[in-house]
């Protein structure tokens, strides 16, 4: 059974959150649109994840589709101590508080619509405030990187 969950390809995401100063930056690939109207997203985490407090409590998130190109700074991206000081990595942040990262394909900045527990992970839905990106290239997968997330460490 694990072979086939391992034949889905997914594309690769930065996820950020704040929580109060703190920016939590997370690799993710359980990604998915689930509405058109209004635009929402889902993502799913496990339980575990350190950024799921700061997304229950800031009640915002934001996606960033890596793109091939990007490869090279997923080893970066997974430091948890990562922070929004490093602006060579952030779009301009604003209000919203949970930025997008430079060069990405697309990026989505939402709105906690609603968190759902599903078995040993949350899924979390945003409504989307704002889009950017929409630079020409090809997503970043997990079969690019030659993994595929399970839900298993």
């Amino acid at each position: 059974m694990v072979g086939a969950f391992r034949s889905i390809p997914y594309g690769v995401y930065l996820l950020t959150a704040r929580q109060g100063p703190d920016l939590f930056p997370v690799i993710v690939s359980w990604v998915s649109q689930v509405s058109f109207s209004p635009p929402r997203l889902m993502v799913a985490l496990r339980h575990n994840r350190r950024i799921i407090p700061a997304i229950r409590e800031g009640r915002f998130f934001s996606l960033s589709l890596l793109s091939r190109e990007q490869k090279a700074l997923v080893a970066c991206l997974k430091d948890p101590y990562l922070q929004a000081g490093r602006g060579d990595l952030w779009e301009e942040e604003n209000s919203f508080g949970a930025p997008v990262l430079k060069g990405c394909l697309a990026g989505w900045k939402c709105r906690l619509f609603s968190a759902v527990e599903a078995g040993d992970h949350f899924l979390f839905l945003g409504e989307v405030e704002s889009v950017s990106g929409g630079k020409e290239g090809l997503p970043l997968t997990t079969l690019d990187l030659g993994k595929t997330y399970i839900g298993q460490f």
